[in-house]
């Protein structure tokens, strides 16, 4: 039985009630074609510990006590103790920009184990000083990872042409998908009379870390001028984050109406808070893939966002979702009003994505393509 490790190099932590973390989703699958798989991420705790995950024995998450360092970057000690105690076929680590990254890769590569660089991030660093790092990075540690690393899986074609720049090779596209196991019990709860929202209200609704990249105050910006075309409209903003305290200070000193915060809203209760809601708004300047949109679109809600790497691979714009060239507020508050609220096309955009994303961006679907690539890789010479 092959055994595979999938480790998430970063620091960030995640959470199993609020986020559908990737690795997990995949561990599943290969854990039901037969594979054993651990699963590495960043403790919640100051502790690391292990637990088993899924239906069968063979998936098991190890949640790592790390040591983090500025830019996500995370160090984490009691990692290769439980690398060597377990006798891995393939290792998989992710993105090229983590130290943890490029130390797996020379671990696997002293031992003759198989290594996969599982690549998400799609450009360089664009603040200035964080280039300077990129540059110094490139320079000294990015030739150690490109020399270990035989394989590569991009998640987006953007991820693939960033490798392709960095002169990586043996590089394939399989994208991420989604794990509804979160969803399959959910509970139900009527937003709207726990937030006091009419049910003429037309919700905008917006899932995420309040945070730089995901543009807050611009999608308050778009809000306010479909406030303006539609005194009917509201906005649901979910989500914790370090702009937190600036967006509602933005709220108030704009006098903006109709806003009703929610720090964060569990997995379980998402479905009903996505149907309860009219369209799924995501400025995202950088998205790597996009989960929480793909949720959106797996509930029939239609969704409007930027043209990242994930919303790029995955949305027929105009078919089942819109995906806007720039950002100016008042194109992306008149395509809303003109799409969802005028000619009515949204549900039929939201039943159409849903369809796609059941078809072809499930694991149960995705997780075979990455079973098979794995297999080849270890029967690769």
């Amino acid at each position: 039985m092959k055994r595979i490790a999938l480790i998430r190099s970063a620091s960030s932590q995640v959470s199993k009630n609020q986020y559908n973390i990737q690795e997990i989703g995949l561990a599943k699958v290969l854990a039901k074609l037969g594979m054993i798989v651990d699963v590495f991420l960043i403790s919640d705790k100051d502790i690391t510990y292990s637990e088993k995950c899924g239906k069968s024995n063979r998936v098991t998450i190890y949640w790592l006590k790390g040591l983090k360092i500025p830019g996500q970057q995370g160090y984490y000690k009691d990692l290769k103790p439980i690398l060597n105690r377990n006798h891995y076929d393939i290792i998989q680590a992710l993105d090229d920009s983590q130290i943890t990254t490029v130390l797996v890769s020379s671990y696997c590569k002293k031992r003759k184990i198989k290594f996969v660089l599982w690549q998400g991030m799609y450009e360089n660093y664009p603040e200035k000083y964080k280039r300077i790092i990129q540059f110094l990075y490139d320079w000294l540690i990015l030739p150690i990872l490109r020399k270990n690393t035989d394989y590569c899986i991009a998640k987006t074609t953007s991820a693939k042409e960033y490798l392709e720049s960095k002169k990586f090779r043996n590089i394939i596209v399989i994208p991420v998908a989604l794990e509804t196991a979160n969803f399959e019990n959910s509970t139900i709860v009527d937003y709207r009379s726990k937030l006091g929202i009419k049910k003429s209200k037309k919700i905008l609704l917006y899932v995420g870390k309040v945070e730089e990249r995901r543009k807050p105050l611009f999608c308050l910006e778009v809000y306010k001028h479909v406030k303006s075309l539609n005194d009917n409209a509201c906005l649901v903003y979910v989500g914790k984050g370090p702009m937190l305290n600036e967006v509602h200070n933005y709220v108030d000193e704009q006098n903006i109406k109709d806003v009703y915060f929610i720090p964060e809203v569990p997995q379980s209760e998402l479905k009903t808070l996505y149907q309860a809601s009219e369209i799924f708004i995501l400025p995202t300047r950088y998205e790597i893939f996009g989960m929480v949109l793909m949720e959106a679109m797996y509930f029939e809600l239609p969704v409007i966002t930027y043209k990242a790497a994930g919303p790029k691979d995955v949305i027929d714009n105009y078919v089942d979702g819109i995906i806007m060239n720039d950002f100016d507020a008042e194109k992306w508050a008149n395509e809303i009003d003109t799409y969802i609220f005028k000619k009515k096309v949204g549900k039929n955009m939201g039943k159409i994505g849903s369809k796609k994303i059941a078809k072809k961006y499930l694991w149960p679907i995705i997780g075979r393509d990455y079973y098979d690539e794995y297999i080849r890789i270890i029967n690769s010479k």
